[in-house]
């Protein structure tokens, strides 16, 4: 079991409707201080009704010009804001222990948009993915504007960090899942594989792909269906579509 890392910076700022009620109503989430517009008094009434967190503090209304020195003019704060203590890191072993969980993991290889990997979360939360994986170099922070990006899954799908991507698959592939990598050049269709297996999908940049080690380690290699007229998509997008496929095919096979 690999030891708990030590984070630069333990504490983050998160914006946007969805994802401060998602931080809000999470009972592993420490609120360290809830900002808001007094146009927002409204939001704080339904959270405050509903939250199983017992440590929410009073809202802090605040001006937008408190907004704009905190997140910059660009953000799509929407008004509200906490500033919480990030969760407990979590390891891969430490999923794998529920031998009875089936749901696949998406693996990133190097993806380091923040927008990508917020809405690939997103994307995981609808379609009831077990984790994401991303590797510890060559992938960004979590910043404001990933989980802004995510919606509120942040909240409920872990993002695990890990050294060697390769080696993370090997490990799943000895509990049983089998290795899926998305790559638009393959002859193989996605709805031509079997996925009511236990899976993990490997989705690379937008630039180069999916490493070469990565693609060594995949048991299918496989490009999204369709016409075959443009196939190019973002990493968010590619996930979105085999996670919509993949249950899909597990809500057919019950």
């Amino acid at each position: 079991m690999n030891k708990k890392r030590i984070l630069k910076k333990d504490t983050m700022w998160i914006y946007g409707k969805h994802a401060t009620k998602a931080a809000l109503l999470n009972p592993k989430r420490e609120i360290l201080k809830f900002i808001l517009l007094e146009s927002n008094k409204n939001f704080f009434q339904e959270i405050s009704g509903t939250s199983k967190n017992t440590n929410i503090p009073s809202p802090e209304f605040v001006d937008k010009n408190y907004f704009q020195t905190l997140f910059g003019k660009e953000a799509t704060h929407q008004g509200c804001a906490v500033l919480v203590k990030k969760l407990e890191e979590i390891f891969l072993e430490e999923l794998l222990r529920n031998k009875n969980d089936n749901r696949p993991f998406i693996f990133l290889d190097q993806v380091a948009d923040p927008q990508n990997i917020g809405s690939i979360l997103r994307a995981a939360a609808v379609f009831g993915a077990r984790a994401v994986v991303i590797t510890e170099d060559h992938s960004p922070e979590i910043t404001p504007a990933l989980a802004k990006a995510a919606s509120g899954a942040l909240e409920s799908i872990p993002i695990i960090r890990v050294i060697n991507l390769v080696h993370s698959i090997n490990i799943l592939k000895k509990h049983g899942f089998w290795s899926v990598g998305l790559d638009e050049r393959s002859e193989k269709k996605l709805d031509e594989v079997d996925l009511r297996e236990k899976f993990v999908f490997i989705i690379g940049n937008e630039g180069s792909g999916l490493r070469r080690l990565s693609k060594e380690a995949c048991d299918f290699i496989v490009q999204l269906p369709g016409p075959g007229i443009f196939t190019t998509l973002n990493a968010a997008q590619a996930a979105t579509v085999t996670l919509y496929e993949s249950s899909k095919q597990r809500m057919k096979g019950n």
